[in-house]
């Protein structure tokens, strides 16, 4: 859609964006492909639009001098709340985007004091995960390569091939203390933690989707769980909060078993 722009192009782009559309606001964040590098004609401009004060946040994109932009405007508090969120999912999206991005537009000590924040809880990492949450994981996996060793219909093999790769490549990030990926991202974060696990992550997949043999991916997978416990099933529990309960008051609980008594 876009044109491919150069990293100080891009930055001017961002400047023009913050001043002409979002004049009231503090600073920005230029982030993305085009300011890390990397950007392919399709790639789109992320753009953190930082306000001193906002009723709510909003994301939104749009077309700019023919370069798509993706918007994410916040104020300090409201941008807080999603880096607390990227804490809590293990999924470092928009703190990525605020520490990798540049700061542009008239406010940069307040950006700059933003940024910091980012950098510290980007170094900090997720929190490890606990054991249910572990055991949880590894319940899930080992439920999905049983349905990869049964004889299915390939659309049912895609499926769940499709479910693993992200599932598995959390599972193996959280579990070494990384933060969690999505999409392109997977295979970045995995080479970035071992290039060999990385490498045996992509290949284990390609015999599945181009040569339709679930083999290597099931023998990859049960190996990532063996330092966890391997495969589980038999003695897996999962506690329900409980809050997790909806109680009916005692007079429509009462004509219930009235109108089920007449229809008896």
């Amino acid at each position: 859609m876009g044109s491919i722009l150069a990293s100080d192009d891009a930055l001017q782009l961002a400047e023009r964006v913050l001043a002409e559309r979002y004049p009231a606001a503090a600073a920005g964040f230029a982030a993305g492909s085009f300011v890390r590098g990397g950007a392919t004609a399709t790639s789109d401009l992320d753009l953190i639009v930082l306000f001193n004060q906002l009723p709510n946040a909003w994301r939104e994109s749009f077309v700019f001098d023919r370069v798509p932009i993706d918007a994410f405007v916040h104020d300090p508090e409201t941008l807080r709340a999603f880096f607390g969120k990227d804490i809590e999912t293990g999924k470092a999206a928009m703190l990525t985007m605020a520490v990798e991005g540049r700061i542009v537009g008239p406010d940069r000590v307040r950006a700059e004091a933003m940024q910091a924040e980012a950098v510290t809880m980007l170094a900090n990492r997720p929190q490890p995960l606990d054991l249910p949450a572990l055991d949880h994981l590894r319940y899930l996996i080992t439920s999905r390569i049983e349905d990869l060793q049964d004889p299915r219909p390939w659309p049912e093999v895609v499926a769940t091939a499709a479910w693993l790769h992200s599932v598995l490549a959390d599972f193996i990030l959280r579990a070494n203390g990384r933060w969690a990926a999505t999409a392109k991202w997977i295979p970045r974060s995995l080479a970035g933690l071992d290039p060999a696990i990385a490498t045996a992550f992509d290949v284990a997949f390609a015999d599945l989707f181009e040569r339709r043999d679930a083999g290597t991916l099931i023998g990859f997978a049960e190996q990532i769980l063996v330092p966890f416990g391997g495969r589980l099933f038999d003695g897996y529990r999962a506690e329900a909060n409980a809050e997790e309960r909806i109680s009916i008051p005692p007079s429509r609980e009462a004509a219930g078993r009235r109108r089920a008594n007449d229809r008896g």
